[in-house]
């Protein structure tokens, strides 16, 4: 890219303000963001700022594809996981003796899907206790 220099350049070369130079588009960018230089041409400028921030674009929705694959990848092993953990249970379940499968289905309901009746079973193992007396 092209670009006409406000400052004073020194490097592999020296350069005085209003020079011309044709450098690298990510120099250009750089030159001209920290104001020692200004694009000769302001539609090329233009045009590249637009290709920039396309590119930066492109890869952020390329990390968050990454992500989800990631996280895709986490969750299928969490539901082997647990299917591995039902399946075990299925066959626990199978050879329990009939009258232990209502204790065990009980047990199992609550591993797996949490006791939403716990305040009801306590009131219920104490009046049990109580008429037990």
């Amino acid at each position: 890219m092209k670009i006409i220099l406000l400052q004073h350049l020194s490097g592999a070369a020296s350069h005085a303000p209003n020079d011309e130079l044709d450098v690298p588009d990510d120099e250009a960018l750089r030159l001209i963001d920290k104001g020692i230089a200004k694009a000769k041409n302001k539609q090329s400028y233009t045009a590249l700022v637009e290709r920039i921030k396309k590119e930066e674009e492109k890869e952020a929705e390329k990390q968050v594809k990454l992500l989800a694959v990631a996280k895709k990848d986490e969750l299928e092993a969490e539901v082997a996981e647990l299917f591995s953990a039902l399946l075990e249970k299925v066959q626990i379940l199978s050879s329990i003796d009939p009258k232990y499968r209502d204790v065990f289905l009980g047990e199992f309901h609550q591993a797996f899907v949490g006791d939403t009746n716990a305040e009801a079973k306590k009131a219920e193992e104490a009046k049990k206790a109580e008429e037990g007396k």
